[in-house]
């Protein structure tokens, strides 16, 4: 196929999510002169924050400089990951195997937590624990996944299975991998409805949501906090800062903050739909496929097994969308045969945040509680860091407890926010990358 030709002629840059929900603009309305808590962002994590606080009967404002799911769950790829972003070999490396071991736990404890809000809530999302694959880009990555397996098995718990590149065609529709680890629990969801279902859930419980109003200013008085907007000011008792990746400049907090996190192009797409028995041939196992490379590459079926979805590149500089939609379909053309003459009808961008570390951050700075750095595996683990900051704020100290607290915030000296050197480091693993060991 050419170029021109991967293209359906209803191609589009919107998410494929965006089908069956938009972003939704809500009714302007004065911002209140107090609140118990502000929120700054009203993606999913600001909307995990905000859901238990009104329903404890706390005066909640959520203050967007966007229209709410403009960003957020709605540009993922639908991945909910059992696991973070470092992997276990890098985390026993770092910080020994008990610190690893909290780690991953915690990881798990928030993918439950998030089962049981969309169980409990009635959010029809395509929810489904399928699992997921890590495929071997060389023969050293299928020998690490195979060294962490037994631990993971008898300290994490977690159901691991190894599978040899001699079995993986039962699997997945690919012989250019060497074996496949796969990991039972990670998830699929549709990233818009559930979006959708936790902001009408938000809103029904008494928060309000301000669009279209970006936060310029946070200042201690008193017992609060003076939180100034483009469209007026309020007090606040608590204040809660969840832009993540969007955390901009405009105040001396915002800067603090954004100095802690590289802000991450991510690029995703679907194709037209499939027919069943294309997509059987592709992934045989139904579940989401995640490579080993430092550069990640993902591919799987949609929650209604009807397109694929597929993504990667994250952080290349890229002339256009559809440029990069270009080099997803050649990488993934070369790997599945079935997938070579599919079109695509989405490609869309989006944006996570990276910590120095690839450990998500939540604490407190100045009084301001933050939560930030999702560094690609925001879904569940931005939920359950939500919940435990709403804890805190209610006073529930010892539940709000997690194996992240109080882990320091490093960055980089020189560093203001400007991630200009993400391309070449990218550059520079993509030819690790491209080794054959």
């Amino acid at each position: 196929m050419t170029r021109a030709d991967i293209f359906a002629p209803d191609f589009t840059t919107d998410p494929y999510w965006w089908r069956e929900a938009r972003p939704r603009d809500l009714p302007e309305r004065p911002l209140p002169a107090r609140a118990d808590v502000a929120i700054v962002g009203a993606g999913g994590t600001g909307l995990a924050v905000a859901l238990p606080l009104a329903r404890a009967g706390r005066s909640v404002v959520i203050l967007e400089a966007a229209l709410p799911g403009e960003g957020a769950s709605t540009r993922s790829g639908g991945n909910v990951s059992r696991t973070l972003k470092a992997t276990f070999p890098e985390l026993v490396h770092h910080h020994g195997e008990e610190r690893a071991v909290d780690y991953y736990r915690e990881a798990g404890l928030a993918i439950e937590h998030l089962s049981r809000l969309i169980e409990e809530e009635g959010i029809e999302c395509g929810y489904r624990r399928q699992g997921r694959y890590y495929a071997a880009h060389n023969p050293r990555a299928y020998e690490t996944l195979e060294s962490s397996s037994e631990t993971l098995r008898r300290r994490v718990g977690y159901e691991v299975e190894m599978i040899p590149r001699a079995a993986q065609r039962e699997h997945i529709g690919s012989d250019r991998y060497h074996g496949l680890q796969l990991v039972k629990g990670p998830a699929i969801l549709h990233g818009a409805t559930f979006y959708a279902g936790m902001l009408d859930r938000t809103l029904a419980a008494g928060a309000e949501i301000h669009a279209r109003t970006r936060v310029t200013g946070i200042r201690r008085e008193g017992d609060g906090f003076e939180v100034e907007t483009s469209r007026g000011g309020l007090r606040a008792a608590e204040v809660v800062v969840a832009t993540n990746a969007e955390t901009g400049a405009d105040n001396p907090l915002f800067s603090w903050l954004r100095r802690r996190i590289l802000p991450i192009r991510a690029f995703v797409c679907a194709t037209e739909a499939v027919d069943a028995e294309r997509m059987a041939r592709i992934i045989p196992g139904g579940r989401t496929v995640i490579t080993t490379h430092k550069i990640v590459y993902h591919i799987q079926p949609s929650p209604d097994r009807r397109h694929l979805l597929f993504g990667g590149r994250a952080g290349r500089n890229h002339a256009s969308v559809p440029a990069v939609a270009a080099a997803l379909h050649g990488h993934f053309a070369e790997r599945f045969p079935d997938f070579r003459d599919l079109r695509i009808a989405h490609a869309w961008e989006g944006h996570f945040a990276y910590t120095f570390d690839a450990l998500p951050r939540f604490g407190q700075r100045d009084g301001v509680h933050f939560i930030l750095g999702d560094c690609g595996t925001g879904i569940p683990l931005f939920a359950w860091l939500g919940h435990k900051t709403a804890l805190r704020i209610l006073g529930r100290m010892e539940e709000a407890r997690t194996a992240l607290d109080d882990l320091p915030c490093p960055t980089m000296v020189g560093y203001t926010g400007n991630p200009w050197f993400v391309p070449a480091a990218v550059r520079w693993y993509a030819l690790r990358d491209a080794l054959p060991f």
